[in-house]
C-alpha cells in the first residue's frame, strides 16, 4: 500500500509539473509575441524619425545631415531600449515563475515531509527541489542598473525640454551657418526637431518601463533570494537527516545482484566528437603551461635536493642555522609535489572540454585529487629518510619510516571515498541507485578504521602528546565508524558530505600539525642564538678584562622547556585561534543542518514567555547545546584565566596577587555563567534554580555551615586581600608564606617546606600577622647582657659600631641602644634596628651576633652571665663554698 501511494503521488507530481511546464511555455510565446510587435513599432517610428520626405539635395545639407544623424542615433537607442526592455520583461517573468514556485515549495515542504517521512521518495522529492532552486549567479544586482536608468532618463527629459520651443531651438542652429540656410532648410530642420521630440518622447516611455520592470524585478530577486534561502535550508536540513538509499539488510543484499547488473546498464559516457577535438585542443593550450611549470620543476629537481640538503647541513649550527630553514625546506618539498599536482590539474582541463556527460564530474574530482595530492605529497616528502622531520624536527628515522608507511595506505583508502563525495555534491540525485557506491564506501570506511585506530591507540600510549592532539585523533578515528553506521542504515548522502568534510579536516590537521612543529623548532632556534649571544658576549668581558682563553665554543642545544613559556602559551593560543578559524570554515556550510535536531523533542516543561505561562519543550538540539556549551566552559576555565594573565595582567602594573585574585573570581564567573547556560538549555531556568538554591541554602546551612563559612571567607579574602600569595604571616602557631587560595582553605608552606591547610574561616576571625602586606620593614632587637662595673658609654658605642657597618641595617630609621634594666648579675641592654626584607632577619641576626662578640672582646667588655653562690657543709659542719655557673653554655646574649 505505501509503494502504492507513492507512484500515485510521483505521478500527480509529473503531472503537475508537466501541466505548469506547458502554461509557462505558452506564456513565454505570449509575451515573445508582444516583444515583437513593440519592437516592430519601435523600428517603424525611429526610420520615419531618419528619413523626412525630403529631397536629397536638402538632406545633403551639412546642417540638416547633422541633425539627421543626431536623430538616427537616437532612435538606435530607442530601438536598444525597447529590446532591454523586452528582456527586463522576460526576466521578471522567469523570477516571477521561481518565486511563484518557490513559495508553492515553501508551503508544500511541511506538508510533504509529514506524508512521505521515512520513505525514499522523499528524499528523490528533496533533492529535485533542491536542483530547481536558483543560484546567486542567476540574478544580477539591480542597484547601479536602476541608478543608470533614473540618471538617463532625466538626461533625456533635459533634451526634451529644450525642443518644446522649436522655433527657437532652430533659430539657435541656424547661427553661423546662414549661407547655407534658406527657407527649404528652415522647414526641413523643424520637421527634423519635430520628429526628434517624438523620438524623446517614445524614449523617455520605454526608459520609464525599464525603471518600473526594474525596480520590480529588483523586488521579485530580493523576495526569491529571501525565500530560496529559508527554502534551501530546510531542504539541506531535512536531505541532510533523510535516508537517501535503502539499508542494507538482508533484503538489500538480496537484491544487490540485480540492483548492479541495473547500474552498470546504466553506466553511458557520451561524447560529443564534433565539438570534442577542437576543444581538446585548446585545452591542451591552455593546460600548456601547467605541463611546462611540471617540466621546469622536475628538471631543476636535483638542483632543489641539493639546496634542501645544505639546509639540512646547517641545522644545529648556531653560527649557520636560522629560523627560515625549516620554512625553505618545506616549500622545496612542497615544490617538489607540484609536478603531479599540475599534471592531474591539466588531465581534467582536458576532460573538462571533452564533452563528455561527466565532463563536470571529472573536473571536480581533479581538483579535489589535485588537493589531496598537495597534502599527502608534501607530509611524504617531509617524512623521507633525512628529510625535515629527521633533521629539523628530530624525528627518529623509525618513527618517520613508520608514517611513512601509514600515509601510504590511509592516502590510498582515501581515493574512493573522496570520488563519491564529489558526486554527493554534484550528482545527489544519482546516488539513491547506487548500490555499487554504497557497497564500495562501506568497504572502504571499514578500511579506514582498521587502519586508523592504531595510530590513534598509539597516540594515547604516547605519555608526552598534548591533550588537544589526543582529543581531535580520537574524533578522528571515531568518524570512520560512525560513517560506516550511517552508510549501512542508508543515509548514504549524508554519509558523504560527512566524509567530504572529514576528509579536509585530516588535511586540516597533518597542514596545522607541521606548522606548529616549524614554529616550535623557530622558537627554539631563537632561544639557542639568544643563548648564543650572552655566552659570546661574557666572553669577550672577560677578554676585555684581561682574561686569557680560547676562541668561545658553541654551547650544547638548549632545550626548548628553557624557552619563555610565556611565548610558547601565546604562540599556542595563536596556533589554536588558527585551527578553530580554518576549522569552522571547512564545517560552516553543515552548521546549519543541526538546527533540525530542534524539531526532536525530548521532554516538556513549564515555562513564562511575555509573563505569560507557556509549556516549552527540550530538544535534541538543546542538549547537544548544553554539552558543548559545558565543554566550551571546561575549556575556559583551564585555558582562559592562564592566558589572561599571560596576555593583559602580567604586562599591567598590578600589586602582588592582585592578578591571582582576578583570575580566580574569574573562574568562579565562569562556573556560574557556564552552569546557568546549561541548566537553562536543559529547562531548568533561573527562577526554578533560585527557589532551589533558597532551600538548598536553608538545609544546607546547618549541615554546611563550616563549608559555607569558609567559602564566603575566601571570598572575602580575595576581595579585601588580608593575605595574598607570596605574603609571609602568622597565624596561631603557624608561621609561612601563603602559596594557594582557594574556595574552602589556604596553603600555607612552612619554614620546614611543610604544607599547612587552614580553613579560610580562620584568617577572617582570629588575630593573623602579616609580615609583608603593605611594608616589608621590620624590626629586630637584640637583648645583652654585661658585667656590672663595665663602660657603658662604650657598651654603647660598640652595638652602635656593629649596627651601622652592617650592609642589611637599615640606616634609616637608625638603629639605637637602650640600657633597659639592672639584672641580677648583668647590666642589660637592647640594640633596636631596622631591616628592609622579612628574609634578612635570621642573617642579620646571626652576622651582629658574631660581629658583637668580636667587638666585646677586642674592648675588653665581659658579656655577663648568672652566677649562683653555694655553701656546701661536710659531716663534722665546716663550711665549703663553690661558685658554679647554673648555665654553662648559654654565654650567648638573648634573642628576641
Amino acid at each position: 500500500g505505501n509503494t502504492v501511494l507513492q507512484d500515485t503521488l510521483q505521478k500527480q507530481r509529473d503531472y503537475i509539473t508537466a501541466y505548469s511546464n506547458r502554461l509557462e511555455h505558452q506564456l513565454q510565446l505570449l509575451q515573445e509575441a508582444v516583444n515583437s510587435k513593440r519592437l516592430t513599432l519601435t523600428e517603424k517610428t525611429a526610420q520615419e524619425a531618419v528619413s523626412p520626405d525630403e529631397t536629397a539635395r536638402i538632406q545633403a545639407n551639412p546642417l540638416v545631415k547633422q541633425e539627421l544623424e543626431i536623430n538616427h542615433q537616437l532612435s538606435e537607442r530607442l530601438i536598444s531600449a525597447t529590446e532591454n526592455g523586452n528582456q527586463l520583461v522576460q526576466r521578471n517573468i522567469k523570477v516571477k515563475t521561481w518565486l511563484d514556485r518557490a513559495l508553492q515549495s515553501e508551503r508544500d515542504i511541511k506538508e510533504q515531509i509529514s506524508v512521505l517521512k521515512g520513505s525514499l521518495l522523499l528524499s528523490r522529492i528533496l533533492y529535485q527541489q533542491q536542483q530547481t532552486l536558483p543560484s546567486a549567479e542567476e540574478l544580477s544586482d539591480m542597484t547601479n542598473r536602476i541608478a543608470d536608468l533614473r540618471l538617463e532618463q532625466f538626461e533625456v527629459n533635459q533634451q526634451r525640454d529644450a525642443l518644446f520651443q522649436s522655433d527657437a531651438y532652430v533659430a539657435k542652429l541656424e547661427e553661423g551657418h546662414s549661407s547655407d540656410v534658406n527657407a527649404e532648410v528652415h522647414s526641413a530642420l523643424l520637421e527634423i526637431v519635430d520628429m526628434r521630440r517624438e523620438l524623446l518622447d517614445q524614449f523617455n516611455k520605454q526608459l520609464g518601463n525599464q525603471l518600473m520592470m526594474a525596480i520590480n524585478l529588483q523586488i521579485n530577486q530580493q523576495q526569491l533570494m529571501s525565500v530560496s534561502t529559508n527554502l534551501k535550508a530546510i531542504l539541506t536540513q531535512q536531505i541532510f537527516w533523510v535516508n537517501s538509499n535503502r539499508p542494507m539488510d538482508w533484503e538489500w543484499v538480496k537484491a544487490f545482484p540485480e540492483a548492479l547488473k541495473g547500474q552498470f546498464k546504466a553506466m553511458k559516457i557520451t561524447v560529443n566528437w564534433e565539438k570534442a577535438w577542437p576543444a581538446v585542443f585548446i585545452a591542451f593550450l591552455a593546460g600548456l603551461p601547467l605541463l611546462l611549470i611540471a617540466g621546469l620543476i622536475r628538471w631543476r629537481l636535483n638542483w632543489l635536493k641539493a639546496y634542501q640538503a645544505k639546509l639540512a647541513s646547517q641545522v644545529g649550527q648556531l653560527r649557520n642555522d636560522t629560523q627560515l630553514h625549516t620554512p625553505k625546506a618545506i616549500l622545496i618539498d612542497l615544490i617538489r609535489a607540484l609536478p603531479v599536482v599540475l599534471v592531474i590539474l591539466a588531465i581534467g582541463l582536458i576532460l573538462l572540454t571533452m564533452q563528455l556527460n561527466i565532463s563536470d564530474l571529472l573536473w571536480a574530482y581533479s581538483k579535489k585529487l589535485a588537493l589531496f595530492w598537495l597534502v599527502f605529497g608534501l607530509c611524504w616528502k617531509v617524512l623521507e629518510k633525512d628529510g625535515v622531520a629527521v633533521r629539523h624536527f628530530n624525528m627518529p628515522s623509525q618513527l618517520t619510516s613508520h608514517w611513512r608507511r601509514q600515509i601510504v595506505r590511509v592516502s590510498l583508502a582515501l581515493l574512493p571515498l573522496n570520488f563519491w563525495s564529489v558526486m554527493s555534491e554534484l550528482s545527489p540525485l544519482h546516488l539513491m541507485d547506487d548500490v555499487l557506491g554504497q557497497f564500495v564506501i562501506f568497504l572502504n570506511l571499514l578500511l579506514i578504521a582498521v587502519l586508523v585506530l592504531p595510530m590513534c591507540r598509539e597516540s594515547w600510549r604516547d605519555k608526552e602528546s598534548h591533550s588537544l592532539r589526543l582529543i581531535t585523533v580520537t574524533v578522528l578515528s571515531i568518524v570512520p565508524i560512525a560513517l560506516m553506521v550511517l552508510t549501512a542504515t542508508g543515509y548514504f548522502y549524508t554519509t558523504l558530505r560527512l566524509a567530504g568534510r572529514w576528509i579536509e579536516t585530516v588535511y586540516l590537521v597533518m597542514l596545522w600539525n607541521l606548522l606548529y612543529q616549524t614554529v616550535l623548532r623557530g622558537l627554539s632556534v631563537a632561544a639557542r642564538r639568544i643563548a648564543w649571544r650572552r655566552a659570546l658576549a661574557r666572553r669577550q668581558h672577560l677578554v676585555k678584562e684581561g682574561a686569557e682563553g680560547a676562541e668561545p665554543q658553541e654551547e650544547p642545544t638548549i632545550a626548548l622547556e628553557q624557552v619563555n613559556q610565556q611565548t610558547l602559551r601565546i604562540t599556542m593560543l595563536v596556533m589554536i585561534a588558527l585551527f578553530a578559524v580554518l576549522f569552522w570554515a571547512i564545517w560552516s556550510d553543515l552548521i546549519t543542518v543541526f538546527a533540525y535536531l530542534d524539531s526532536i523533542t525530548l521532554w516538556h516543561y513549564n515555562g513564562t514567555e511575555a509573563g505569560v505561562s507557556a509549556v516549552k519543550s527540550v530538544t535534541m538540539g538543546s542538549l547537544l547545546f548544553a554539552i558543548v556549551a559545558s565543554m566550551v566552559a571546561w575549556a575556559l576555565i583551564r585555558n582562559l584565566p592562564g592566558l589572561l594573565e599571560v596576555l593583559v595582567l602580567s604586562r599591567l602594573n598590578m600589586r602582588q596577587g592582585a592578578s591571582y585574585a582576578i583570575t580566580t573570581i574569574l573562574n568562579y564567573a565562569i562556573i556560574v555563567i557556564g552552569a546557568m547556560t546549561v541548566f537553562g538549555s536543559l529547562g531548568v531556568s533561573w527562577d526554578k534554580l533560585q527557589w532551589l538554591a533558597a532551600a538548598l541554602s536553608v538545609g544546607l546551612g546547618f549541615g554546611l555551615q563550616e563549608i559555607f563559612g569558609n567559602f564566603v571567607s575566601g571570598l572575602i579574602i580575595l576581595f579585601e586581600r588580608p593575605v595574598r600569595i607570596g605574603d609571609t604571616v602568622t597565624i596561631g602557631t603557624f608561621s609561612g608564606t601563603v602559596s594557594k587560595i582557594r574556595i574552602r582553605a589556604t596553603t600555607i608552606t612552612d619554614f620546614d617546606r611543610k604544607e599547612v591547610i587552614i580553613p579560610n574561616k580562620a584568617f577572617v576571625t582570629e588575630r593573623l600577622i602579616n609580615w609583608s602586606l603593605s611594608d616589608t620593614v621590620t624590626r629586630v632587637v637584640i637583648r645583652l647582657g654585661v658585667a656590672y662595673g663595665s663602660d657603658l658609654d662604650k657598651v654603647k658605642e660598640v652595638l652602635l659600631q656593629a649596627a651601622h657597618e652592617h650592609p642589611k641595617v637599615m640606616q634609616e630609621p637608625a638603629p639605637s641602644v637602650f640600657f633597659t634594666t639592672f639584672g641580677a648579675s648583668t647590666l642589660d641592654h637592647e640594640l633596636r634596628l631596622y631591616v628592609r626584607e622579612l628574609r634578612d632577619r635570621s642573617y642579620a641576626v646571626d652576622e651582629l651576633n658574631r660581629a658583637i662578640d668580636r667587638l666585646c672582646r677586642e674592648n675588653n667588655i665581659d658579656i655577663a652571665f648568672n652566677q649562683l653562690e653555694v655553701h656546701l657543709r661536710n659531716e663534722k659542719g665546716d663550711e665549703v663554698t663553690e661558685v658554679k655557673r647554673d648555665k654553662g653554655d648559654d654565654a650567648s646574649p638573648a634573642i628576641s
